[in-house]
């Protein structure tokens, strides 16, 4: 893909893009591997208007909240340090689809007592990510019976299309650091380090690293002490099964900490968490937020 020019703004195109519908039925049955958060349930509910059947939740130790256990006709909690105990967890809940839905503490990749099997297989990779770590979770789950599907079928309602979603407008200079940004972050995006890029007046203060978005915006924060903007979004080939950019009422109220002006994220490819309550807070803190077409295949729904 050409790269946009870093004086213009990404344009909205005539026919902006939407969810591109999935050519399959609905399953019967879905197990949720849950993290923390409000995607999990979401995606629970989702899954409900949809017509699933039978929903379990697969939760972790630590993470997943009693609240999501509670939304699920099965569930089980276990700690992710055991693979041999998670293979078995799946095989025997022996349902046929499954979706990754929910965060789980990148520290905690490195804080925990893994048994020598799980510490094997991050041994072997050469790099240690999250493309790489749950590429490698996905494989043990299909080879023991559970088919993993995207992470956004269930979601429609929080896929925005292009266009600024609050009365708040960009800035001159808000739309040029747009133009730049979604340019830089595609590139950090890309190389595995991160989704997020906080910037200023044509100058990165932020990059994600393994500490996630809210610290980076906290950090950018910092250095511009009033008026960036952050930049989210999801790689070129970006694996739809897991780690899609998500914004939520918690990346607003970094935002608003970090005195940040406006958010960018791409269009048909992020999930906007509460979207209704997401734009009032949004307005309410004087933060823009603005879905551009990056040009790239949306997120796949039922």
């Amino acid at each position: 893909m050409k790269s946009p020019d870093p004086n213009q703004p990404p344009k909205t195109p005539v026919d902006p893009p939407s969810p591109k519908p999935v050519d399959q039925p609905v399953p019967d049955d879905l197990l949720v591997f849950a993290g923390n958060g409000e995607l999990p349930q979401l995606v629970i509910e989702g899954a409900r208007k949809a017509g699933v059947r039978r929903i379990g939740v697969l939760g972790f130790r630590g993470s997943t909240p009693r609240r999501t256990l509670a939304m699920a006709d099965w569930s089980r909690i276990i700690s992710f340090s055991s693979l041999r105990l998670f293979r078995e967890t799946v095989r025997t809940a022996g349902f046929r689809y499954g979706i990754l839905a929910g965060q789980i503490s990148p520290l905690s990749f490195f804080r925990a007592a893994f048994d020598p099997e799980v510490m094997r297989l991050l041994r072997a990779k050469s790099v240690v990510n999250a493309h790489s770590v749950f590429t490698s979770l996905i494989a043990e789950i299909e080879q023991n019976g559970t088919k993993v599907l995207p992470s956004s079928l269930f979601l429609r309602s929080a896929i925005p299309t292009p266009g600024l979603l609050t009365k708040t407008p960009l800035s001159p200079e808000q739309e040029a650091d747009l133009a730049f940004g979604s340019r830089i972050a595609m590139s950090i995006c890309d190389l595995d380090i991160g989704q997020t890029v906080v910037v200023k007046d044509g100058v990165v203060l932020a990059v994600e690293g393994f500490e996630g978005t809210d610290s980076t915006i906290l950090r950018g924060g910092r250095i511009a002490r009033r008026g960036a903007m952050v930049v989210k979004v999801a790689k070129h080939n970006h694996d739809m099964r897991f780690d899609i950019p998500v914004v939520g009422l918690r990346t607003l109220d970094s935002m608003r900490r970090a005195r940040c002006t406006a958010i960018a994220v791409q269009a048909g490819r992020t999930l906007l968490l509460d979207r209704e309550k997401l734009v009032r807070q949004a307005e309410k803190y004087g933060i823009a937020i603005i879905a551009f077409d990056s040009g790239l295949p949306s997120a796949p729904i039922f």
